[in-house]
């Protein structure tokens, strides 16, 4: 089936929940967006990676926020990857990578893959089940896409992984100081595996960043903190344990080099959801 999404028809299964997740939140993805289009004001020479790329519908948006940015997009579900090329087909300055980010050992490397409402996650090996492959380190595959080197927006969507993708990366954040988009989801850690997701707030504060924007899975902010302030990430933490393995938020971490554009983004933010509660009382 087909749906339109940032103004462009993309194709996906129909076990996808894109068309019903943006009928019942329009703001759902609106905020990578928004965000997006100002990394790319700040920085002339931005270049994007979407870690997760599932069927293109990241990279979709980005082109549409950001004209000129290239875009590396990340996916390794076979099933993923035949509609991520037919849908961005046509879109200029994208790459795809064919792999899972590897995140530790080889351990990782004998997860497997479970599908379910247009996601994929990678969980510890079931019986039966055929061992995921192939896996590549994040620095091996920006080594084969030279000019993503060091890219100013990441984007990290694996239904679990992104905590370990952050802690096995943390070198990389601190030399490239990326804005990192990505899924705080402590529940869907665990099935994963990864028993510490707070090790990646951690690990982003060890690679200098300091300011973080937090949204509601459905697009609305919630909160403007720090990435040093461990009491926020606790609590958030479980509220999404106390409300099943649904709830999860976004994340936008900014490095302190990038204090101004975190400024900004907050501010614009805030004005724009200061807007949305206005014409709705």
């Amino acid at each position: 089936m087909t749906c339109r999404f940032a103004g462009r028809d993309i194709v996906m299964p129909l076990s996808h929940d894109l068309p019903v997740i943006l009928s019942a939140s329009p703001h759902y993805s609106q905020n990578l967006a928004r965000l997006t289009a100002l990394s790319a004001a700040a920085r002339p020479d931005l270049t994007m990676v979407d870690i997760g790329a599932n069927i293109g519908d990241t990279a979709v948006l980005m082109r549409a926020a950001a004209a000129a940015a290239p875009i590396l997009c990340v996916e390794g579900d076979e099933l993923f990857l035949d509609l991520l090329r037919r849908n961005v087909r046509g879109l200029r300055d994208v790459e795809i990578e064919e792999a899972y980010v590897a995140t530790a050992d080889d351990a990782d490397r004998a997860h497997t893959v479970v599908r379910q409402a247009g996601t994929a996650a990678l969980v510890p090996p079931t019986s039966g089940l055929k061992p995921a492959r192939p896996f590549r380190s994040l620095p091996a595959i920006l080594s084969s896409h030279e000019r993503f080197a060091s890219p100013g927006l990441v984007k990290i969507d694996t239904d679990g992984a992104d905590p370990r993708i952050i802690v096995a990366n943390r070198e990389l954040l601190a030399r490239a100081r990326p804005v990192v988009f990505f899924e705080f989801a402590p529940a869907w850690a665990a099935r994963t595996g990864d028993e510490n997701p707070y090790r990646a707030i951690t690990a982003l504060a060890d690679a200098g960043y300091q300011g973080a924007l937090v949204y509601a899975n459905t697009g609305e902010l919630l909160l403007v903190t720090k990435v040093t302030e461990p009491h926020v990430w606790k609590d958030l933490g479980r509220y999404t344990l106390a409300h099943g393995n649904g709830s999860y938020y976004d994340i936008a971490a900014f490095h302190a080099d990038d204090a101004d554009l975190f400024e900004q983004a907050g501010a614009a933010e805030r004005t724009f959801f200061d807007g949305v509660a206005a014409a709705s009382s």
